[in-house]
């Protein structure tokens, strides 16, 4: 069997590639390559594995999902914009929230929470970072908000 070997010149053509991304490549490890003298040379084997599909028949197995540790994998986040004319409210509104955010149990630090007060256009921007339950536990504290203002001004 002949031992077929490419050049960087060779793979700029074959790969459409600039000889310094090649070289680049062969210094991360993406390409493996043998230096022969001054010159590198990629075998055809190892331009196979670089091409995956494009040049190589072999097919990497997709790896399957794992749904036990979804949970701890995902985040979430929501940003919640009020138009407030009063800075003590949105304040008030931000102490309320703030002390949800440090009773929550089991977060392990993950969820955050930022607040802004923008005088100049009065609004309060409250963005929230953390667990669904946690992201669903602040949007139902809103919903309660806004049904206990309805039921002031009724």
């Amino acid at each position: 069997m002949e031992l077929k070997l490419y050049t960087i010149s060779d793979l700029t053509g074959i790969l459409n590639l600039h000889p310094k991304t090649i070289l680049r490549f062969i210094h991360e490890g993406k390409i493996k390559a043998k230096k022969i003298g001054r010159s590198w040379m990629v075998n055809e084997d190892d331009l196979k594995s670089f091409c995956h599909a494009e040049l190589s028949d072999i097919q990497l197995p997709t790896p399957a999902p794992n749904y036990d540790t979804l949970k701890s994998r995902i985040n979430v986040s929501a940003v919640i914009e009020i138009i407030e004319q009063n800075s003590a409210e949105a304040s008030r509104i931000s102490n309320h929230l703030l002390a949800i955010l440090n009773s929550e149990k089991g977060s392990d630090g993950k969820s955050r929470y930022d607040f802004f007060y923008y005088p100049k256009i009065e609004k309060a921007k409250y963005i929230f970072y953390g667990s669904p339950e946690f992201i669903q536990k602040i949007l139902q504290t809103f919903d309660q908000l806004c049904q206990t203002q309805g039921d002031f001004h009724e």
